[in-house]
């Protein structure tokens, strides 16, 4: 069986959903490395034309779905894959944007031969379009994977990294925040945002005017190839992964959790209040980091961390243990391969 995955702008996504499996499997995508932005047209034409299964990984404009027609017809095998849900809350920043893509995106998961996609959560709302849907969880690359870097500074260095950084995520902790902010023993570490041209600033106005009001060290995002060695360089002691608990985080995945677990850094993630939250399905409560679902868990839990050293080393490395074993794709990739072969 020959497969060839198309993806779109999310380098990160596809590098996860895409990248990895096709890797391991021995198959073929349109993006070649995480630095290639103008991939061989021709190329990808050829390897198309030669595949039995195409993967459409976040096809969210109307170019997808015309292309993915004509490969039915020609007898190809369409799978959609996707991570996210674009069936949006109110407040999300996004939110104008997702709206536009529903109807399109909903089109196209009716046509699939298969669906497939991150949580169990996530695959309910494509059920209800195409009864045909797999879970293939996301999975880490160790090799991708650098020794951690240890803070040996005087202060316990606290990550909030990704997404959290925008739609209100961490508004529930923001006294916390702020008490965190001022300590001297502390030091709060923000890995999220772009940086801040005119056309970010008034996109995300309302998340530089909630962390202006912090104090904080702020790293803005960077590309994929640089993601790994970036967030191993701001040496974290631990991070807070809060989450406002709406439809849209609910088909989240753990993957900030994934990837804190292979630097060894615990967390301490959010619980919603039914312990269904990605994170619920996934922590260890105790042992591979902690849950929290109110501000007053988040403050108890980090009160812990930052006076026992011991404790977060340990908590770290059972996290990584914890992640290689149950999340390594060296073990997974297979899955896909079993995935695509059960297409009618």
């Amino acid at each position: 069986m020959k497969v060839f995955y198309i993806n779109n702008s999310y380098t990160g996504c596809a590098y996860v959903r895409s990248m990895m499996p096709a890797l391991y499997n021995g198959w073929k995508t349109d993006i070649t490395n995480l630095t290639d932005k103008t991939p061989n047209r021709k190329d990808i034409a050829h390897d198309v034309a030669n595949s039995d299964v195409i993967v459409f990984h976040r096809p969210d404009d109307q170019e997808r779905l015309e292309v993915a027609v004509k490969l039915k017809k020609a007898g190809k095998k369409i799978v959609y894959d996707n991570d996210d849900t674009y069936k949006v809350d109110d407040g999300n920043t996004l939110g104008k944007f997702y709206h536009k893509k529903n109807g399109m995106l909903d089109r196209f998961i009716r046509y699939a031969d298969l669906i497939t996609t991150t949580t169990e959560f996530l695959a309910e709302e494509y059920r209800e379009l195409n009864k045909n849907v797999v879970v293939l969880p996301n999975c880490v690359d160790p090799n991708d994977w650098d020794t951690p870097l240890r803070n040996e500074g005087d202060k316990v260095r606290i990550g909030i990294f990704g997404s959290v950084a925008n739609n209100g995520d961490s508004e529930h902790i923001k006294d916390l925040l702020i008490e965190l902010g001022n300590r001297d023993d502390v030091q709060l570490v923000l890995f999220g945002l772009q940086k801040k041209t005119k056309l970010v600033k008034k996109l995300y106005k309302k998340e530089f005017e909630y962390w202006e009001k912090i104090n904080i060290e702020w790293h803005p995002v960077v590309p994929m190839y640089d993601y790994f060695d970036k967030l191993n360089s701001l040496k974290l002691d631990f991070a807070l992964i809060p989450r406002k608990d709406n439809y849209f985080n609910r088909c989240k995945s753990n993957i900030k959790y994934l990837e804190a677990g292979m630097l060894e850094i615990p967390v301490i993630a959010q619980s919603f209040s039914d312990k269904k939250s990605p994170y619920d399905y996934t922590i260890k409560h105790g042992k591979t980091g902690y849950l929290a679902n109110t501000e007053d868990e988040f403050r108890k839990y980090a009160e812990k961390l930052i006076k026992d050293k011991k404790l977060r080393r340990q908590m770290g490395k059972n996290a990584y243990e914890d992640v290689v074993k149950n999340y390594n794709i060296l073990n997974k990739f297979k899955d896909w391969e079993y995935a695509y072969n059960q297409i009618k």
